[in-house]
Parts: C-alpha cells; structure tokens; sequence
C-alpha cells in the first residue's frame, strides 16, 4: 500500500482484535454495536467485550452496527474512540440534522471513558 497508509481491521472479539493490532493494524472497527442492517450476518457484541478490546490494544477502537442517535450513549465507558455510523445517517428523515446531532454525541465516547 505504501507509507502513510492507514489500515483498519475488523474484529467481533477480543482475540481477533489483538491479533489485528499485533500485525499491524492502525486501528480497529469492533461490532456489531447493535445489530447491523447493512451485515445481517453480523452478531451484536457484548458491551464489556468493547472494555476488554480497548484494554488490551495501544491503538483506536470504533465500534460499528446499528449505532444511531438513540443508542449511541449506551456506548460511552468502554473506552472507544468514536463510531462508525451508517444506517443511522441514511435512514434519517433529515441527514444534516441527524449528522449534526451523532457527531456532538459521537465526540463525547472519548470523553466519557474518563473513570
């Protein structure tokens, strides 16, 4: 790929994303947070395993499945770095309201793994 290029792994679990950051990876996407209608195969993940992931690797995790504006809080404490957001977005009556509202929340998961 080259220098400078970022690379984000996948991982549903914990063995699969210290695997991911022991090769390398720059960052991890770690889900599904809520179910996932865009990967119907993908199975939720507990929220302690999010705590777990994050304690275990040097790098970001971003959790990913299902996140929406009304769930997004339930993410906060397990020490992510934000969230990918698909559905949540494009299902929305209003995209640049909704985008604007995820974002304030969203900018807060780092925030709250304050302990």
């Amino acid at each position: 790929l080259g220098e400078g290029k970022i690379i984000g792994v996948t991982a549903h679990n914990l063995k699969e994303a210290v695997s991911a950051w022991k090769q390398g990876a720059d960052y991890i996407g770690s889900g599904a947070a809520f179910g996932s209608s865009t990967k119907t195969d993908a199975g939720c993940i507990d929220r302690e395993e999010y705590g777990r992931i994050t304690s275990a690797v040097d790098i970001p995790v971003v959790a990913i499945g299902g996140i929406n504006k009304d769930n997004i809080e339930q993410l906060y404490g397990y020490g992510l770095a934000g969230a990918s957001i698909i559905s949540g977005i494009f299902a929305a009556e209003n995209i640049e309201e909704t985008c604007k509202e995820l974002r304030a929340l969203a900018e807060k998961l780092p925030e709250q793994n304050l302990k």
